[in-house]
């Protein structure tokens, strides 16, 4: 298995729409690649869950509520063997990352290591995502088929 599932969170407001509009711009420059699906998933943490098959490298994407200054990427490289020492947060998609994993983790195979990918959003009011919030959709996408293996 050489696979890649990639996740993106998102609603139609302003800069939560962040996780969406990457994999919009990732699905353009990934026509044809069979090794790489995405999901999109509208405000349910878990919804993914249902589409799921078993991946080397499974990766989230979400705006997030952070004290960083708005468009501030954030990182994270989530063992699944420690997923209690995950922050349990709130979201607005229902289910926070820690409650989400460790759900899954009951039900499905998930590989030994997931990454999230999150960035500080700005606004929620808004049909389209802030400047601070869309560089960074530019940026993230780049990143993510930098470290894509080709297939």
């Amino acid at each position: 298995m050489n696979n890649t599932l990639i996740v993106g969170f998102g609603s139609p407001y302003g800069d939560d729409q962040f996780g969406w509009l990457v994999l919009e711009q990732l699905n353009i420059a990934l026509q044809g690649r069979k090794n790489i699906r995405t999901i999109c998933c509208d405000r349910s943490g878990i919804d993914w869950i249902h589409q799921y098959q078993p991946v080397d490298r499974l990766i989230f994407v979400d705006a997030v509520k952070s004290d960083s200054p708005p468009g501030t990427p954030h990182h994270l490289t989530i063992k699944t063997d420690k997923l209690d020492s995950l922050p349990t947060t709130y979201s607005s998609h229902g289910i926070g990352l820690r409650e989400g994993l460790s759900l899954a983790a009951e039900v499905i195979e998930l590989p030994e290591t997931i990454e999230f990918y999150g960035v500080a959003l700005e606004q929620l009011d808004s049909t389209i995502a802030s400047p601070a919030i869309s560089k960074q959709i530019e940026l993230l996408t780049k990143q993510l088929l930098k470290t894509t293996p080709p297939l």
